[in-house]
């Protein structure tokens, strides 16, 4: 065993939140589905609360950061591949 920290090391909190996003979407989906307006606004209603919830819970500074501690660890960024267009070779 290796002493690296592993991934999806947040908060249970965290979780728990996205759990009732989640669940607020699906409510809603049904409710598009069933073509039932109250079961949408349902749906809506606990998926808006479960994202105020989770901002002000500080969902967002939980952030499971590669051990490097570079959000992004694959590859280089090389920002001149990103500017401009690529001259083709003629």
């Amino acid at each position: 065993m290796s002493d690296s920290p592993t991934s999806h090391h947040s908060k249970p909190l965290s979780w728990a939140m996205v759990l009732i996003i989640s669940a607020g979407f699906t409510v809603g989906t049904v409710g598009v589905c069933m073509a039932s307006w109250t079961i949408s606004i349902v749906g809506a209603a606990i998926a808006l609360v479960g994202a105020v919830a989770a901002l002000i819970t500080g969902i967002m500074e939980d952030v499971d950061e590669h051990p490097s501690g570079d959000l992004w660890p694959i590859g280089g960024r090389d920002p001149s591949r990103r500017r401009g267009r690529r001259q083709i070779p003629t």
